[in-house]
């Protein structure tokens, strides 16, 4: 079996292809420059991809079986529907989809309408829709923790169920390679639902430093994100709405349904990723 990572250098895209190696699947991962990526990660296969760009599709799925596709939110839906054209083309078996928890909420979200064009294509298919990513805080917002010992996210007191990406990368490889999960869709979260100031208390713990959490408002949020894809920036302000009017205070059973196992805790992410955050001088 052959398996195309489309997004290999994303949050989850390198950590599924991590665990279909595991498990001895043949694994390819799409890249727009595969030669910067091959020099990043030595002895892993990477082929030219681009979400943006459908001529890429063709070569990148030759003897391809199944795909696992993360389509960055602004070239949505346009390019996950131009990958099913071309899988069905190429002969492709199955698509897992990365999407997002809550979009079966609105029929006109750019995941909805890939998800739909999915269920529709006549492929196999496995939806995965997660939560926040506890990764979240050890990749992009890295750099706030560690200079100024602070989180700011617009989200007040709301809480989230924060979702592990190694769990979204197990319950990808599984749904890949298992027809079990053929026609499923998991809404994927942690097994507890957390503040962020009791995120910046869990990390404060693990650092052995006094790490505090500030709300700032969605204005705020906008000029950070400054110079990023407008529908990338309209996104996270829905988002942060959400967390703020309480609608992601919830736990799901999706990865316990996956996989038959519960989903891993904040305090175990943090611990796992400690090294991440500087210590305190």
């Amino acid at each position: 079996m052959k398996v195309l990572v489309a997004s290999g250098s994303g949050k989850t895209g390198e950590l599924t292809a991590e665990a279909l190696h595991k498990i001895g699947v043949d694994v390819i991962l799409g890249s727009r420059n595969p030669e910067n990526a091959s020099a990043r990660w030595p002895g892993a296969v990477f082929v030219k991809f681009d979400y943006a760009d459908p001529e890429t599709f063709a070569a990148a799925l030759a003897g391809v079986d199944a795909i696992y596709s993360a389509a960055p939110f602004e070239t949505l839906p346009a390019s996950e529907e131009a990958l099913i054209a071309a899988a069905k083309l190429a002969g492709v078996k199955k698509i897992v989809k990365l999407s997002a928890l809550g979009v079966d909420q609105d029929p006109t979200s750019p995941h909805r309408v890939s998800e739909i064009a999915i269920e529709n294509s006549g492929l196999d298919w496995t939806i995965l829709r997660p939560t926040f990513f506890m990764q979240n805080y050890s990749t992009t917002s890295a750099a706030t923790i560690n200079g100024a010992n602070t989180i700011f996210e617009p989200a007040e007191d709301g809480a989230s169920a924060f979702v592990d990406a190694r769990d979204i990368a197990d319950v990808a490889a599984a749904a890949l390679t298992d027809a079990l999960h053929n026609g499923k869709v998991y809404a994927l979260t942690g097994p507890e639902t957390l503040t962020r100031a009791e995120v910046a208390e869990k990390l404060s713990t693990v650092t052995g430093r006094s790490i505090g959490y500030v709300s700032i408002d969605d204005a705020a949020l906008r000029d950070a994100m400054a110079g990023a894809p407008q529908p990338l920036i309209e996104l996270l302000s829905m988002l942060f709405g959400l967390v703020r009017a309480g609608h992601t205070a919830f736990v799901t059973d999706g990865v316990q349904e996956a996989l038959g196992r519960p989903p891993r805790s904040f305090d175990t992410y943090a611990k796992d990723h400690a090294s991440v955050w500087k210590v305190a001088a």
